[in-house]
C-alpha cells in the first residue's frame, strides 16, 4: 500500500486525534469528561503553537531539495511546505545496492539536494557513499525521538527536534 502511515508528523492530524482521544475517554469516562476536555484543550493550544513554530523554523528553507531515509515524512513535507528529491530505500530493512547509490547520486546532482537525510538505525556509510561526489550533506532525522526521554512533551520535542535538523541541513552553509 502506498499510503503513509506517518500521520503524526503533522501537528493537525495529532490535533485530531487529541479531539478523538478525548472524546472516546469521556464518553467511556464521563464522571471526568471535564478533566479529559481540560487537557485536551491545553494539549491543542500547544499544538498550534508547536505548528507556528515549525513553520516560522522552516520558512527559510522551503523548497530546498533533499533526499530523505525512506518516505516516511510525506505529512511533515506537506504542512511545513517542504520537497523531497527522493526516498533513499522502500524498504528501510533493506540497504541500497551499488546502481541504487548512483541513481541517488543523479538525483542529487539534479534535483540540486542540499541534503540526504539518514535516520537514527541507518549507517552513516552508506550515507556516506551516496553523497560522495556530490554537495550535499547529511544529518540524521528522526520520526519517532528515540532519543527523546518518554514524558508529557515527547511529540513536542520529537518534533521540535525533527524540524530543526531539517533547517539546520537545508540552510545556507555559513
Amino acid at each position: 500500500d502506498e499510503t503513509d502511515m506517518h500521520l503524526w508528523l503533522d501537528p493537525r492530524n495529532a490535533a485530531a486525534m487529541v479531539e478523538a482521544i478525548a472524546g472516546a475517554l469521556a464518553a467511556a469516562d464521563p464522571e471526568n469528561a471535564a478533566r479529559y476536555q481540560t487537557n485536551a484543550d491545553a494539549t491543542l493550544a500547544s499544538l498550534t503553537d508547536l505548528n507556528a513554530e515549525i513553520a516560522a523554523t522552516l520558512a527559510p528553507v522551503r523548497g530546498r531539495s533533499f533526499i530523505v531515509f525512506h518516505d516516511a515524512y510525506q505529512y511533515f513535507e506537506a504542512r511545513f511546505g517542504l520537497t523531497a528529491a527522493g526516498a533513499i530505500t522502500v524498504n528501510p530493512e533493506v540497504p541500497p545496492g551499488a546502481k541504487r547509490i548512483s541513481q541517488l547520486r543523479a538525483r542529487i546532482k539534479e534535483a540540486g539536494a542540499r541534503c540526504v537525510f539518514a535516520e537514527p538505525q541507518f549507517r552513516a556509510k552508506v550515507i556516506d557513499s551516496i553523497t560522495e561526489g556530490t554537495k550535499a550533506r547529511s544529518a540524521v532525522i528522526d520520526p519517532i525521538g528515540a532519543d527523546v526521554a518518554a514524558g508529557s512533551e515527547h511529540y513536542f520535542k520529537m518534533m521540535g527536534n525533527l524540524a530543526a535538523s531539517f533547517e539546520a541541513c537545508l540552510a545556507d552553509p555559513s
